[in-house]
């Protein structure tokens, strides 16, 4: 299998290694600053890049083999494991992670949070589309049959990111598949692992209200954190995110 992806701290500590899952539209060279603050906090990362962003997937089970490969691939060297997701990250991380919880690894290694942040955390069931009422959001446009753009992306996902960095930003994302939003949940992560949610408040994507909403649903191990930025926090308040993942994965432990 062929896997785009970026890997820091190669070199292992005590720390977990931290697997990071993008968002649509975005690879991981756009969460470049963020990879690397972590690598220097000494946490190992990787960070694959999603076949969808920029491919044609019927479903967004490409995107999830390629995240569990990962794990399982950590996992065999005894690793311990956060799983940190970005907006429809979260939906391939929370389906990536099922039997491979700690408690579900017979020894060593698993994972053992996940972390959403300003990311999809959705029942078992339900697509992305369907928590959209299945009605496409405006800034979606159709680029053809399979794949969408994002439009106006410098307001939705950067509003509040230094204007020349969200336009270099906004040219580097790529089309997403457009199967991946209708496919359904298929593990709900955050019943089962102790969970972590970001919340953005000045988020333009996905709202404030919404992500609470998620944070809040019956049966979560959630703990809720808030950001006072937009959907990219790791651009725009980047220092006070580093701060707030590192402090999430290794002071309560």
């Amino acid at each position: 299998m062929h896997i785009d992806q970026i890997m820091f701290g190669t070199v292992k500590s005590s720390k977990p290694t931290v697997v990071f899952v993008t968002g649509a539209w975005h690879k991981p060279h756009l969460y470049a600053s963020l990879l690397e603050s972590l690598r220097k906090n000494s946490f190992p990362v990787v960070a694959p890049c999603l076949p969808s962003v920029g491919g044609v997937c019927d479903s967004f089970y490409d995107d999830v083999n390629v995240v569990r490969k990962i794990i399982a691939d950590e996992i065999s060297q005894g690793h311990e494991i956060v799983v940190l997701m970005h907006s429809y990250g979260g939906m391939v991380g929370s389906a990536a992670v099922q039997g491979y919880s700690k408690q579900e690894v017979p020894r060593g290694g698993g994972v053992i949070r996940m972390i959403y942040m300003a990311a999809f955390a959705l029942e078992a069931g339900v697509s992305l589309m369907n928590a959209l009422n299945d009605t496409p959001l405006p800034w979606w446009r159709s680029a053809n049959e399979k794949q969408w753009q994002a439009a106006n992306s410098s307001y939705i996902l950067y509003n509040d990111v230094d204007a020349s960095l969200a336009e270099a930003c906004a040219a580097q994302l790529d089309l997403q598949a457009k199967g991946c939003f209708e496919s359904k949940q298929t593990y709900a992560a955050w019943k089962y692992i102790d969970s972590t949610y970001i919340v953005c408040s000045r988020d333009n994507a996905i709202p404030k209200q919404a992500q609470v909403a998620m944070a809040s649903q019956p049966g979560g191990r959630f703990t809720i954190e808030y950001l006072d930025a937009g959907h990219s926090p790791f651009l725009s308040v980047l220092h006070q995110t580093v701060e707030m993942i590192r402090k999430t994965i290794w002071e309560p432990m």
